[in-house]
């Protein structure tokens, strides 16, 4: 808890600690890793939101970190980019949506249990998050601990949009 917190008093911070985007994700990936996320990836969307780009990952195979994934290919990554929303894949939903993530996406989290949340700045959605624990149901503490870590994101990402440069 310590651990998390403190990433999380790094992102509220204002003005914003993070001198560049790594720094910024860096923390990010931290705070989400500390909030019981055993397993994360972390996609930046570019400016026309035609593609998603690894920025961080925790847990994944080598090949998590060259990841780029093309949005027109996956009506659930389109939706994602869309609006700020939530995704949580279950036993009960998986076969509803696992035909409409990408491949590579599918082989780092071969999970029935999958949060994939996009993240906006100032209504337009910046990054998405996919997160798991290893395969494994998350408890409802791990789900308020990620809908708050969630917060401080936003926070975050708000805070470093702001600095001057």
């Amino acid at each position: 808890v310590a651990v998390w917190r403190k990433h999380c008093s790094q992102l509220l911070s204002e003005p914003s600690p993070f001198s560049n985007l790594q720094q910024l994700t860096h923390c990010i990936s931290a705070a989400l890793h500390a909030s019981g996320m055993q397993r994360l990836l972390l996609l930046l969307a570019d400016r026309n939101h035609s593609r998603l780009v690894s920025q961080q990952s925790v847990g994944l195979e080598p090949s998590a970190t060259g990841l780029i994934l093309d949005p027109s290919q996956s009506q659930v990554l389109r939706q994602l980019l869309n609006k700020p929303a939530q995704l949580r894949l279950t036993p009960a939903n998986i076969a509803q949506y696992s035909a409409l993530l990408p491949g590579s996406l599918k082989s780092l989290f071969p999970s029935e249990h999958l949060i994939l949340r996009s993240i906006a700045n100032q209504e337009r959605v910046a990054m998405l998050l996919v997160v798991d624990q290893c395969g494994h149901a998350f408890s409802e503490i791990t789900l308020q601990a990620f809908a708050k870590t969630v917060q401080c994101i936003e926070r975050g990402l708000a805070s470093f949009a702001k600095r001057a440069r």
